[in-house]
């Protein structure tokens, strides 16, 4: 885009290259370099940077909007800014058509006075929005998959023989299970399930059936317990 500076007769505050990105609610604008050309001693005020708006229309020729605004602070004689980027809220105008153009104020104690302008050349348009105007949305309709549940799996259970007399090679599992879990049988005396953890190993049921106060219906409870 062309830029066309105009800066009042004797300002010596400058600006140059300067450019403009608006997105959305946000404008970066970056200009190559700020001056200030005047002696060393000689201390610039607090600096304004705006972005102005200038309606094109004949009869509204005067209307003028302020799109985004920083100060940037002070700049000594002889001393310049560069490469500066500047991340702003931006006001988006009103309907019409407008001439957008960077301005340097500077506070001169009771005011800030403009310094210098930097005008774009290409014009910034905004449309009006028509009265029956209906946004069309976009829906992005998800197909919900029917989901077949997966047939449960019967849990395969371990089938334990048994013989005349209880659980074939019943006496393992007594041989086999910690004491812990043989003295947390329930049902079962505690003495009978002391005197089976103290006469272990067994090496039959009919060894085991041999201890005082077991019988057939208690072996198998033990068992069954155990292995279960």
């Amino acid at each position: 885009m062309t830029i066309l500076n105009h800066a009042p007769q004797g300002t010596s505050l400058t600006l140059q290259n300067c450019g403009y990105r608006i997105e959305n609610d946000r404008v970066i604008i970056s200009i190559q370099r700020i001056g200030n050309e005047r002696t060393e001693d000689n201390l610039s005020g607090t600096l304004r940077l705006q972005l102005c708006a200038f309606l094109q229309d004949v009869d509204k020729r005067s209307e003028q909007l302020v799109l985004a605004s920083t100060t940037i602070g002070e700049i000594k004689g002889q001393h310049f800014l560069t490469d500066c980027h500047y991340d702003l809220f931006f006001q988006l105008p009103t309907t019409g058509t407008w001439q957008l153009a960077l301005q340097l104020s500077e506070w001169d104690g009771a005011e800030y006075t403009l310094c210098n302008s930097a005008y774009f050349d290409t014009l910034y348009q905004v449309q009006a929005i028509p009265a029956n105007f209906e946004p069309t949305i976009n829906v992005d309709e998800k197909v919900k998959e029917s989901v077949t549940p997966s047939p449960k799996v019967p849990t395969t259970q371990k089938v334990v023989k048994k013989n005349v007399i209880g659980y074939v090679n019943g006496y393992r599992a007594i041989n086999k299970s910690k004491v812990e879990k043989i003295l947390k049988v329930k049902g079962v005396p505690k003495k009978l399930l002391d005197k089976l953890v103290a006469e272990r190993p067994f090496r039959s049921e009919k060894a085991v059936l041999n201890v005082k106060g077991m019988g057939p219906a208690m072996l198998n409870k033990i068992i069954a317990e155990l292995t279960s």
